[in-house]
């Protein structure tokens, strides 16, 4: 019985012992889970007006929140580009030759009228010369042949006076003929009655005959004196007769130095055909300077001095940058957005985080249908030529105006699935899970829609470290 009592005793000891060590150990845990809770830190809370807070940096271990705001936010689009130049120019020759120097080489910057390269003038020069030669050979046949036209004129005007003189020779003979017809037939008359006698009479036939004939011959040489100087002549070159006398004088004079005048015509052209090959060797001479006809940079120099030139050769290559565009490919859903006349902001990675401006200029009309987009271009000045074609720009457009919205960091959500996410936000020292409905974003920071409101406090870092009911405390 007393050994029973002992070992029951023992017992009772061990077990009170056992429930002592697991208390024990209980406690070691608690206080070690205790010690390892996270920090709660009020201190990292972004000011609820910067549109652009410190994005979240890597998992330090603590907790950061942030106080959803109303914030003035404008919608714009974010979008890639590339420099482009404004103007692009080939420089090439007119003229055909040996490139007798260049005067530029690539990065050069040149000014309008700026000489760009030579053509050799020897071959043109020589050909001035002959041309200028030409050109007097043709002055004399010219002077020769109007010489030979007013001789032609003074010639009419001496037919005229030999027309107007055998017209009065046969009106003279004409009234010879006839007053010596009268008398031969009174004559005759006088014979029959015999107060005449037959000598006489044949004398008096001898007279009348001559004068007849006198008569024939002034007759027949006024006609020839009046071939080419007859109304019928004047028909025959497809005229009308004109009824002043002085007009018709005009005619038969046109009519009658006709191969002086075309003489005189002729040579008057060769003399206009000489002067204008002298004109366009001179304009092929002044070629030979070939300049820049803008304000830009040299791209690309294509060839050397002594090289041979056609007019389809290029020298060099001018780029206009004194202006250059920005070029970007927008979404066919964001043509409605953009419109001439808009505000581009960029950077460029070559300058840093250095902020330029451009104005939307140009909306390509047609899209592109193997990528779905349109080129649009921004343009602006370019002092100092900073801004080089080929430089790629990271560009916003902003397209509405300024609103007031509800907006929390986009490091805030859980979960981001369409137009619906999730956050943790805190609350009387609680955290809780809360489903949102979101909208647009801007920079880092997005559009709340449904879930939450101003004021409420999101867990903005260190989400991976809290879960939906523990309880946080205040950083000391």
């Amino acid at each position: 019985m007393k050994i029973i009592e002992k070992i029951s005793g023992f017992t009772i000891w061990k077990i009170k012992f056992v429930k002592i060590v697991l208390i024990g150990l209980l406690l070691i845990i608690i206080a070690s889970v205790v010690t390892q809770l996270p920090v709660f830190n009020t201190a990292g809370k972004d000011d609820a007006h910067n549109l652009n807070p410190k994005e979240p940096g890597t998992d330090d271990g603590s907790i950061e929140t942030f106080t959803a705001a109303l914030q003035e936010a404008s919608e714009e689009i974010e979008i890639l580009g590339q420099i482009v130049f404004k103007e692009k120019i080939n420089i090439s020759s007119k003229v055909t030759g040996r490139l007798s120097k260049i005067t530029v080489h690539e990065g050069d910057r040149v000014t309008a009228g700026q000489l760009i390269a030579e053509v050799e003038r020897l071959p043109l020069e020589i050909t001035l010369s002959q041309q200028k030669s030409e050109l007097e050979i043709a002055q004399k046949a010219f002077d020769l042949a109007k010489a030979k036209f007013e001789n032609a004129v003074k010639g009419i005007e001496i037919k005229l006076k030999i027309i107007h003189k055998a017209r009065a020779e046969l009106n003279d003979k004409l009234v010879s003929y006839q007053n010596m017809d009268r008398i031969l037939k009174n004559k005759t008359t006088l014979y029959e009655a015999g107060g005449l006698s037959e000598s006489e009479l044949k004398t008096l036939k001898t007279q009348h005959t001559t004068a007849y004939t006198a008569y024939q011959l002034a007759k027949s040489d006024l006609e020839i004196q009046l071939v080419g100087y007859r109304d019928e002549d004047i028909k025959a070159e497809g005229m009308s007769v004109p009824a002043s006398e002085k007009e018709k004088i005009e005619l038969f004079k046109k009519i009658n130095t006709k191969i002086e005048r075309a003489e005189l015509e002729s040579a008057r052209s060769r003399i206009s055909q000489a002067e204008n090959n002298i004109q366009s060797t001179a304009i092929m001479i002044k070629e030979t300077y070939i300049r820049s006809p803008i304000v830009g940079m040299v791209a690309a120099r294509s060839m050397e001095a002594g090289e041979m030139i056609k007019p389809e050769s290029i020298i060099a290559t001018l780029i206009n940058i004194t202006e250059i565009y920005l070029s970007m490919n927008l979404n066919e859903r964001d043509i409605k957005k953009v419109k001439a006349g808009q505000i581009v902001s960029f950077n460029v990675d070559a300058l840093g985080d250095e902020n330029f401006r451009a104005i939307v200029k140009r909306i390509t009309p047609v899209l592109d249908m193997k990528t779905r987009t349109v080129e649009i271009k921004a343009e602006m000045k370019n002092p100092g030529y900073r801004l080089l074609p080929g430089m790629f720009a990271r560009a916003k457009i902003t397209t509405g105006g300024r609103e007031k919205k509800l907006l929390i960091p986009v490091s805030a959500l859980a979960k981001n699935e369409g137009d619906n996410g999730e956050v943790y936000i805190a609350k009387k020292g609680l955290i809780f899970k809360q489903k949102v409905s979101t909208g647009k974003e801007y920079n880092s920071l997005i559009e709340i829609t449904d879930g939450i409101q101003e004021n409420d406090v999101v867990i903005s870092k260190g989400r991976n470290l809290v879960y939906e009911g523990m309880k946080l405390r205040a950083q000391k």
